[in-house]
């Protein structure tokens, strides 16, 4: 797992100060579990969920060393591939939003009773 740290922003014209935050490690983090399970032999196929080209280095490494473990770059939904991951990948898969909308629980969950045991945030609803 990444992190997030705490990061002074300011905006360059009104001078407005925040702290914003910044994620950390999480690519790191990936590259060295994509390799070290791979020395430990634990898949032959990884599915790599990223546009993030800072894994290049990773993937080339996995090539290299273990080149008949295939790799499928994923894109996220509405967003384009690295073009740099796919010329090292075995392939390309896209999340589409249908299959998203498809893994959803429901608005409100009941129990056997008729109970209500949690609702769904409105601001979590999926677009129209």
């Amino acid at each position: 797992m990444g992190n997030f740290k705490n990061k002074d922003r300011k905006c360059p014209r009104c001078h407005y100060r925040w702290i914003g935050h910044e994620e950390k490690e999480t690519d790191v983090s990936i590259a060295l579990y994509l390799v070290n399970e791979a020395y430990r032999d634990s898949y032959d196929h990884a599915l790599l969920v990223s546009r993030d080209s800072d894994l290049v280095p990773a993937v080339r490494m996995l090539r290299g060393q273990f080149p008949s473990k295939r790799i499928t770059i994923v894109a996220p939904p509405n967003k384009g591939h690295s073009n740099e991951l796919c010329r090292l990948a075995t392939g390309k898969a896209k999340i589409r939003v249908k299959q998203l909308r498809a893994c959803l629980l429901p608005a409100a969950i009941v129990s056997s009773t008729g109970t209500l045991i949690v609702e769904r945030p409105p601001e979590y609803a999926p677009p129209s």
